[in-house]
């Protein structure tokens, strides 16, 4: 349960430096604070939590805060009357500033932070191959629900786009809640055009229909290939036997196909898979920060000049990865990966160096493959 004393407590140990005042602070009370980027709070003088923010320039924004003139503050409180000190934690880039102001937004406003923090739920294929009738989707609510996942697409609407079109690739039925009410479901237009052969009234068997389904996910998973050959025939064959319709349908799901493999194919991943080491370039420093994403979980790594970036990135990632994650809620495990999702989409992941980890294990040569992007 969040108390008062809870947060409290965890601000504290989120944000491990402190400066204090005693009364309405003066440019000489602030004027130990470094220039740094953080996130920080304001605390009165309970040390009780005012204001939640992140900065580039820790000193400089406060500073502003705090000699706010009261024409411009609009019926606001004068926090400046009641802060009595400021907690911070340097940050070294963007994304670790989103990262710690959601873990503290998370404990102080539970009820709101999600309205508050800067990143959207990403969006996943979804599959439970334990119901009856599995149902391929559109969710974000990865680790959050049963089942089998693949992912992250950039947008609601590409990761919609890719559902509609396995539906298409696999004649899969874009009625799937008749389908799971067969054999009494009520074919749709698409099985009265000869067009679907209607899983859902009992015409098709479901095992039939089921490893249809299987076989859209293999798909999705990375079996494009085999896909591809299989449907170039069958245009050949149809163009030859002057089925002009179905090779023309077959040419346009041929298209699709090597979109997916071009655009989508090496962004996302199966969940089991889903595992990084992202190395991200510090704020106005030549240095890099090192964080371990697997599957939810999101580990702090050390501050590492380009000197040293090469030579220790291997042993610490290897130590990492001998150690299983701590127990997290699903919760978080789904937001924050909502979090690296936006990392991965940002102009920020263009500057970073991003390593797919996918059986959770370090590169062979990750040191020198390190040696050759620092040249």
């Amino acid at each position: 349960m969040t108390t008062p004393e809870h947060v409290k407590r965890f601000a504290e140990t989120a944000l491990p430096e402190i400066h204090t005042w005693s009364d309405r602070p003066t440019t000489d009370d602030l004027a130990p604070l470094p220039g740094c980027p953080a996130v920080f709070l304001f605390v009165d003088e309970a040390g009780t939590p005012i204001q939640l923010l992140t900065t580039q320039q820790l000193k400089r924004v406060v500073v502003s805060r705090l000699s706010e003139p009261q024409e411009s503050r609009r019926g606001r409180t004068d926090l400046a009357a009641v802060a009595r000190g400021v907690r911070w934690r340097q940050v070294y880039s963007p994304f670790e500033a989103r990262w710690w102001y959601y873990r503290l937004a998370r404990v102080m406003h539970a009820r709101e932070y999600r309205k508050l923090v800067s990143f959207s739920p990403a969006w996943f294929l979804h599959v439970d191959w334990t119901r009856p009738v599995p149902e391929l989707r559109v969710t974000e609510r990865i680790w959050y629900l049963a089942g089998d996942f693949i992912g992250p697409w950039p947008t609601h609407k590409s990761c919609q786009q890719a559902l509609e079109g396995l539906w298409d690739l696999f004649d899969l039925c874009r009625y799937p809640e008749q389908v799971r009410k067969a054999p009494g479901g009520t074919p749709c237009a698409y099985a009265d055009m000869g067009r679907c052969d209607a899983p859902c009234d009992g015409s098709l068997p479901l095992e039939v229909y089921i490893e249809r389904s299987r076989a859209a996910w293999r798909f999705a998973e990375g079996d494009i290939a085999s896909w591809l050959q299989s449907a170039t025939e069958r245009m050949k064959q149809a163009a030859a036997q002057q089925h002009y319709e179905l090779a023309g349908q077959l040419k346009q799901q041929l298209d699709f196909a090597r979109m997916w493999r071009e655009r989508w194919s090496p962004t996302v991943h199966q969940s089991e898979h889903l595992n990084l080491l992202l190395i991200v370039p510090a704020t106005r420093r030549k240095a890099w920060k090192l964080f371990l994403f697997r599957q939810g979980h999101l580990t702090d790594g050390p501050l590492l000049s380009d000197r040293k970036l090469a030579q220790q990135t291997p042993a610490w990632l290897s130590e990492q990865l001998k150690q299983p994650p701590d127990e997290l809620d699903n919760i978080v495990r789904m937001e924050q990966t909502w979090l690296v999702a936006h990392f991965l989409q940002h102009k920020e992941a263009r500057v970073a160096i991003v390593e797919v980890l996918p059986d959770a294990e370090a590169p062979p040569d990750l040191e020198g493959s390190l040696l050759d992007v620092l040249k």
